[in-house]
């Protein structure tokens, strides 16, 4: 983006701060912001979570830690002024002064790159690398005064702010200086104090730690707008925004320094409380809410479950009344072409041979009704005229659509080819047979 190339590095490292503390995602909107409290970070961070300047938030100078480390200067230089009202003192301040002056400036720009340049002197540190800016803090301390502390965060900055969002509770902030005079007697009294870590327990606290010369710590100091050390800041919400809602400057009594947080935190803790009651209460809505519109989801899917089985159960009624009836209907037709079939065979039937006309086969032909009809047939007849005089006939109770079969008994033999005569049959001069019943079902059977 072009209005982000024209930015220093100094102002984008305000901007991902403000954007860290803030988590506002609109880079553009953040820009004109911050431009609006001429980069500003505190000024710019209070007027964005409240609307009004806190005069007592505003650092007394934008260059932090330059300030600081100029300040540590003036105080060595008023020391020395006694000195420099002799002659050789004032000789000696003169050449040293420039020297002075240039040691100043290399400080100042190793304190705003102290990580790249530590690199550079001592070479990498893989093992120092993988530690985020909190456990560095937590490894110095332990290492340098001991392991009693309150229960330091190892997580980033940001990760523990979006902890204490989501969990209601508050930050407190420590950025140190190890190279500072008052930071051995700020960790052994005050961070190391029964007190301050019962305090911390009692309130259920969440601590974060970091040094100014770690990049992270340096962006969170920007963030606090520290210029004196040791410093502690106290960090809430409102309406899920964070706040720094005090700082504690400079080398305090553990008693000072634990009345400060506490005013601000039994301020701060009640409309805290407020927005976790709303939440649970709006938690509890959404769960209720959810929890009836899954009876409702419920209930519509078992009224579609029964709907569609309904459906179905009317669309197969509706199949099998319809193949009923088709059935119904082949049956019928077969029904009329078959009465017509048997007219045709009756009428096409040749008259029954005199004995003295021809050799005969006089055959006792037993109906599925009981009845018995005999009838002579010319011994060269095919066994089809036997059967088409058996079908000619009514067969109740056989279905007129039942297919026959005649059989001999004693001993039983099926007649089924009917292209040979009856005489190559066996069946002259006379014969009995039976007409058995013989369904579609049983001839698919044996296909």
């Amino acid at each position: 983006m072009e209005y982000l190339d024209s930015l220093t590095d100094n102002q984008k490292e305000i901007l991902e701060s403000f954007q860290n503390l803030s988590g506002e995602d609109d880079l553009e909107k953040t820009i004109k912001l911050l431009q609006r409290f001429n980069w500003d970070l505190e000024k710019t961070y209070q007027y964005y979570v409240g609307g009004e300047l806190n005069e007592s938030y505003i650092p007394t100078s934008s260059n932090n830690v330059g300030n600081n480390a100029r300040r540590n200067s003036r105080r060595q230089q008023s020391t020395n002024n006694n000195n420099n009202d002799h002659p050789i003192g004032k000789l000696i301040e003169l050449i040293f002064s420039p020297v002075r002056v240039a040691l100043s400036i290399i400080k100042y720009i190793l304190n705003l790159f102290p990580d790249s340049f530590r690199k550079l002197i001592e070479g990498p540190d893989s093992k120092n690398e993988r530690l985020t800016c909190a456990e560095k803090f937590i490894q110095y301390f332990e290492s340098n005064y001991g392991e009693k502390h309150p229960e330091f965060y190892k997580g980033t900055y940001k990760q523990a702010l979006l902890d204490i969002r989501d969990n209601y509770q508050f930050l407190i902030v420590i950025i140190n200086s190890p190279e500072h005079d008052d930071t051995p007697d700020f960790c052994k009294n005050v961070l190391a104090s029964d007190a301050f870590i019962n305090f911390v327990n009692e309130n259920n606290f969440v601590v974060w730690g970091g040094s100014v010369n770690d990049t992270e710590g340096y962006k969170v100091n920007n963030v606090f707008g520290a210029t004196t050390y040791p410093f502690i800041g106290l960090v809430g919400h409102q309406r899920k925004r964070a706040i720094i809602a005090e700082k504690v400057e400079g080398l305090c009594p553990v008693e000072e320094v634990i009345d400060k947080i506490n005013q601000k935190y039994q301020q701060l803790s009640v409309q805290l409380q407020a927005e976790k009651a709303e939440e649970r209460e709006r938690e509890l809505s959404r769960i209720i809410r959810q929890e009836q519109e899954s009876a409702y989801e419920e209930s519509l899917r078992k009224d579609r479950e029964r709907e569609r089985k309904e459906k179905e159960e009317r669309e197969r009624k509706q199949r099998e009344e319809e193949l009923a009836k088709q059935k119904q209907l082949e049956y019928e037709r077969k029904v009329e072409e078959k009465k017509l079939y048997k007219q045709k065979l009756a009428a096409s039937l040749p008259p029954e041979p005199n004995d003295d006309e021809c050799e005969t086969a006089q055959l006792s032909i037993r109906f599925p009704d009981g009845s018995r009809v005999i009838r002579s047939f010319r011994a060269d007849d095919k066994l089809q005229v036997v059967y088409d005089f058996v079908e000619s006939k009514d067969l109740d109770p056989f279905d007129i659509l039942s297919e026959i079969t005649l059989v001999n008994t004693f001993p039983r033999k099926e007649y089924i080819d009917k292209d040979q005569t009856l005489e190559a049959l066996g069946l002259c001069p006379n014969a009995s047979l039976i007409v058995e019943e013989k369904d579609e079902e049983d001839e698919e059977d044996e296909e």
